[in-house]
C-alpha cells in the first residue's frame, strides 16, 4: 500500500486506500524504520463485517500515549461508504480498546473545522468538542 500499488487479491473498495490512510501507513513503516515499532498503536483497516471489503482506517497517528497519558487517534473512510455507520463503530472500538490501558488518561481527536463530516463522526463516536482554534476542532474523551 505505501508503495502505490493494490494487493493481487485486495478486498479493497475502489476508492481505497484514502489519501489519510496512506499517511498512517507511511507514518508505521517509518516508525518501524527508525527502529521505533508503535506495535498496537498503529494504524487499523476499517473492514465491513458483511463481505470482508476494506473501507478505512484507524489509529494513532503519533503512536502510543504520551507521558501525561493522552493518545491521539484518527480515522478516514472512502466516499463511497461516508453515509454509513462504519467510522463510527471503528472509532468507538478503538476508542474503548484505548481507554482500558492503564496508561491511558484522555483519548484525543482533531479535525479540519470545515470537514463536518469528521466532526460528525467523532461526536457519533462518543467524543465531545474540547475546542477550536477556527482552523481545527479538538475532541477528547
Amino acid at each position: 500500500m505505501v508503495h502505490g500499488q493494490r494487493p493481487v487479491e485486495d478486498r479493497w473498495a475502489p476508492d481505497y486506500p484514502t489519501d489519510a490512510s496512506l499517511v498512517a501507513a507511511s507514518l508505521v513503516v517509518t516508525a518501524e524504520a527508525e527502529g521505533r515499532p508503535l506495535g498496537s498503536w498503529g494504524a487499523y483497516q476499517i473492514t465491513r463485517r458483511t463481505d470482508g471489503m476494506v473501507l478505512g482506517g484507524v489509529g494513532f497517528p503519533m503512536g502510543g500515549p504520551d507521558p501525561q497519558g493522552r493518545v491521539l487517534m484518527g480515522f478516514s473512510v472512502v466516499d463511497s461508504a461516508a453515509d454509513e455507520s462504519y467510522a463510527a463503530e471503528a472509532l468507538r472500538a478503538v476508542i474503548a480498546w484505548a481507554k482500558a490501558q492503564p496508561c491511558v488518561a484522555r483519548v484525543l481527536a482533531e479535525t479540519a473545522a470545515t470537514n463536518t463530516r469528521g466532526v460528525d463522526v467523532y461526536e457519533q463516536a462518543g467524543m465531545r468538542r474540547a475546542g477550536s482554534d477556527g482552523q481545527l476542532v479538538f475532541f477528547e474523551t
